[in-house]
């Protein structure tokens, strides 16, 4: 029988009008596409559960040439960063010290936070405690941690596939990274259920969830996988507790669904500074995926609007 060995990582260094960076930070690497002249200010792009730095492949260089210095991270234990041992625990503040770490290590001392899924979840996170870092806040069909787990408390039938999914993150990560013939199926599931009817029949949707599947079977990460998906409703400590405030201008991207106003309305409550609100048209939860135009056209708008003020 052929030896099977572990997928490279470099299966995900993608081409592009992007550069990629190792990152040195908090004694691990990081890996980040960039893009842009590192003397603008930066954006910093963080995926969720599912994806990698590669579900922002196609809004890296044009965020770039609107006047930003951008980068999409790949997570610890992600695409090609660093995957030391997972070890259970304090994981949110694990993941808000690498965010805060990777701002300094891309020369800035503070950016603007655009966060999907768990990558939102650790945007607000990190907001809350380093907010020195943080210029703005875009959260993409995201929320603080706490307030999604009391919207889920308070309305648990508008969240019954997230508390599917948390069920799921809390098993042993050993067993999950063993049932990989069901990676596939349930990569295609999440990505079905948070993108339009309309994406789902295009080359694009085929296209990422490919890429998405081939990042999770990397050597090492199904580990970290599991463990990032544990970030969504989190019991967190000072000072990322319930009680922390954002002092961050924050902008919510979410589609127009009952369920996001309840936990937007925690959001607002949250943030000590102006708060807007936006949908994406054509869009489900995973926007810059699905129209990576409009994504960059209001994420930009909305940059270059706190600049102005």
């Amino acid at each position: 029988m052929a030896k099977r060995y572990a997928t490279s990582p470099n299966v995900v260094e993608l081409d592009g009008d992007f550069t990629h960076h190792m990152l040195h930070t908090r004694g691990i690497r990081l890996h980040a596409a960039t893009a842009g002249d590192p003397a603008n200010p930066l954006i910093l792009l963080l995926h969720g559960t599912f994806g990698a730095w590669l579900d922002f492949k196609d809004v890296i260089a044009p965020l770039a040439d609107e006047g930003f210095h951008v980068a999409a991270l790949d997570m610890r234990g992600y695409g090609m960063s660093d995957k030391p041992p997972a070890v259970p625990g304090d994981e949110m503040r694990i993941a808000a010290g690498d965010v805060a770490g990777s701002i300094a290590a891309l020369g800035h001392k503070a950016a603007v936070l655009v966060g999907h899924d768990t990558g939102g979840s650790v945007a607000w996170a990190c907001a809350a405690q380093y907010p020195e870092r943080v210029t703005a806040l875009v959260s993409a069909s995201a929320a603080h941690p706490s307030d999604l787990r009391r919207a889920i408390t308070a309305r648990p039938w508008n969240f019954i596939p997230m508390l599917t999914r948390i069920a799921v993150g809390k098993l042993p990560s050993g067993l999950l990274t063993r049932l990989t013939r069901l990676r596939a199926p349930v990569w295609r599931y999440e990505m079905l259920l948070n993108t339009t009817p309309s994406f789902q029949s295009t080359q694009r949707f085929g296209e990422f969830l490919q890429l998405r599947i081939t990042a999770a079977g990397i050597g090492n990460a199904m580990p970290h996988i599991v463990h990032n998906s544990r970030l969504l409703t989190p019991k967190l400590r000072i000072p990322l507790s319930a009680s922390a405030r954002v002092s961050a201008p924050t902008l919510l991207v979410h589609p127009p669904q009952g369920l996001w106003d309840h936990v937007a309305a925690r959001s607002r409550a949250r943030v000590d500074a102006p708060v807007e609100e936006v949908s994406i048209p054509g869009s489900k939860n995973l926007p810059h995926i699905e129209q990576p135009t409009r994504f960059v056209r209001f994420v930009a708008n909305y940059a270059h609007s706190l600049a102005s003020k």
